[in-house]
C-alpha cells in the first residue's frame, strides 16, 4: 500500500513539475502572436483605410512580430521576399512568360539549399526554416497563379510584402492564397463567438503541448518493447505538431481570418482523429497538413501532371522534402511516405476490385456501389488490417524525430537515420516490398 502511495505521489510530482513550466512557456509564446494579431484585427475593424493601407499595416505588424521572435535573422526573410519580387517582376517583362512559375520555384529551392548548406549556421537555420518555408510557398503560389493568368496586373511591392509578411501566418503558417488573404483584409465583423473560437483553440493547443511534453513520455516507459517505445516517441512528435497547428489557428482567427457574417471558422489545418485512428497512410498525408497538401496538389502536382503521373508524384515529394529542409532524415522519411502510400493505394485498389468491398485507401465519396459496403464485416476487417499497418508506419517513420536538441540543431545525419530504422530491423521497408510483390502478383 505504501508503494502504491509513493508511486502516486511521484507521478503527481512529475506531472506537476512538467505541466506548469510547459503551460507557461506555451502561453508565453502564444501571447505575442495573439497580441500582434488582435492589434491587426482591430485596426482593420475600426478604421476606414483603403486596401493599400491595409496591406501596409499587414507588412508593418508582420515585420515587427518576426523581429520580436527571430531578431536579426529577419534579414534572411526580407532578403528572400525582395529577391523573389525582383525576379518575378523581371520575368513578367520578358516576351515569353510561360515558365515564370517553374523558374521561380527552382530558384527558390536553390536559394533554400544554398542557405541551409553554405550561408546560414545550423542553429539560426533551425530558427527560421519553418518561416522560410511558408514564405517560399506564398511566393511560388503567386508566380504560378500569374502563369495561369489569375492576376490582372503585377502586384505592387506593398501588396506582395503585405501578403508574404502577414502577421496571421508569417510565424506558424498555414499557407493561404493571395486572393484569400486580400479578401480577409476586407472583413469587418466581430462577435463574442470570435473570442470563444480563439479561447477554445488556445486550450486545445495547450492540451496537445502537455500531452507531447509530459503525458505521452510518462504513460509509456522505457521498460517496454522497442516498437512501443517507437510508437511513444512518434506520438509525442505528432502531439507537438497538433500543438503548432492549433496555435496557428489561434493566430489566424485572432487576425480575423476565417470570419464571416456568421463568425464561422473554416480554417482547418490538421485532423488528429484521422491521424491517430487512420484509415490509410494516404489519409494521414492529406490530414497531416491540409493547407500544404492543397498547395502541393494545386501548384506542384497539377503543374507536373502533363509529364506523367509517376513523375508528378515523385517531383511533388521532392519539392516537399526540399521545402522542409535538406537533410537525409527528412528526405528519407518523406520519400518513404511517398513509396509506402503509393504501394498501399494500388494494392488496396486491387483488393477492393477483387473482393468487391469498400476498402480503398480513400473512403467512397458517393454512395458506395461495392457489393460489400463500408459497414460489412469483410470491409471492416480489411480496413482494420490496413489501419493497423498504418499505425506501424507512423511509429516507424515518426521515431526519426525523437532526438536531442544538439542533434536537431546540427541536422540529422545519415547514421542517425539508419540507426533508428536499423533498431527496428528496417521492418516497414521490407514489409512494403512484400506488399508490392503481392500487388504485382494479383
Amino acid at each position: 500500500m505504501d508503494d502504491e502511495d509513493d508511486y502516486t505521489e511521484d507521478t503527481w510530482s512529475y506531472l506537476t513539475l512538467c505541466i506548469e513550466p510547459t503551460v507557461y512557456e506555451g502561453l508565453r509564446f502564444a501571447k505575442d502572436l495573439i497580441l500582434a494579431n488582435f492589434c491587426f484585427r482591430f485596426i482593420l475593424q475600426y478604421s476606414s483605410l483603403p486596401q493599400f493601407s491595409r496591406h501596409s499595416i499587414s507588412l508593418l505588424i508582420g515585420s515587427f512580430l518576426l523581429y520580436l521572435n527571430i531578431g536579426s535573422a529577419i534579414t534572411w526573410v526580407i532578403g528572400l521576399t525582395f529577391s523573389a519580387y525582383t525576379l518575378i517582376f523581371t520575368l513578367t517583362k520578358l516576351p515569353n512568360k510561360k515558365y515564370l512559375g517553374a523558374i521561380t520555384c527552382v530558384t527558390i529551392l536553390i536559394f533554400l539549399l544554398t542557405c541551409e548548406l553554405y550561408l546560414i549556421n545550423p542553429k539560426k537555420w533551425q530558427q527560421i526554416r519553418g518561416i522560410q518555408m511558408i514564405v517560399s510557398m506564398k511566393i511560388i503560389s503567386v508566380a504560378i497563379e500569374m502563369d495561369r493568368n489569375l492576376f490582372k496586373t503585377m502586384l505592387n511591392p506593398i501588396e506582395f510584402f503585405g501578403y508574404i509578411l502577414c502577421p496571421a501566418n508569417c510565424m506558424l503558417g498555414p499557407w493561404i492564397s493571395y486572393h484569400n488573404y486580400e479578401q480577409a483584409l476586407g472583413v469587418r465583423f466581430l462577435s463574442k463567438r470570435w473570442i470563444k473560437i480563439i479561447a477554445l483553440n488556445l486550450l486545445i493547443s495547450v492540451i496537445f503541448l502537455v500531452l507531447s511534453n509530459c503525458v505521452v513520455p510518462w504513460y509509456i516507459s522505457d521498460n517496454v518493447s522497442k516498437w512501443l517505445m517507437a510508437y511513444r516517441d512518434a506520438q509525442a512528435f505528432r502531439m507537438s505538431h497538433y500543438f503548432i497547428s492549433s496555435l496557428s489557428v489561434v493566430s489566424m482567427v485572432s487576425a480575423g481570418f476565417g470570419l464571416s457574417n456568421s463568425c464561422h471558422q473554416d480554417i482547418q489545418i490538421t485532423n488528429p482523429f484521422n491521424i491517430e485512428i487512420p484509415r490509410s497512410l494516404v489519409q494521414v498525408v492529406i490530414f497531416w497538413n491540409i493547407p500544404m497538401h492543397q498547395w502541393l496538389k494545386n501548384y506542384v502536382f497539377r503543374t507536373c501532371q502533363p509529364l506523367g503521373q509517376f513523375f508528378a508524384i515523385l517531383f511533388t515529394y521532392i519539392v516537399s522534402s526540399l521545402l522542409h529542409g535538406c537533410n537525409f532524415q527528412l528526405s528519407a522519411v518523406l520519400l518513404s511516405i511517398g513509396t509506402f502510400s503509393y504501394v498501399e493505394y494500388n494494392l488496396r485498389y486491387k483488393i477492393s476490385s477483387a473482393l468487391e468491398a469498400c476498402c480503398l485507401a480513400n473512403p467512397c465519396i458517393k454512395q458506395c456501389e461495392h457489393k460489400h459496403n463500408k459497414n460489412s464485416l469483410l470491409a471492416i476487417i480489411v480496413n482494420s488490417i490496413f489501419s493497423f499497418i498504418t499505425v506501424m508506419h507512423l511509429a516507424y517513420l515518426g521515431v526519426m524525430f525523437e532526438a536531442s536538441f544538439t542533434v536537431q540543431e546540427s541536422g540529422y545525419s545519415f547514421s542517425h537515420t539508419m540507426g533508428k530504422w536499423e533498431n527496428l530491423n528496417f521492418f516497414n521497408h521490407g514489409f512494403t516490398l512484400f506488399m508490392y510483390i503481392i500487388y504485382v502478383m494479383m
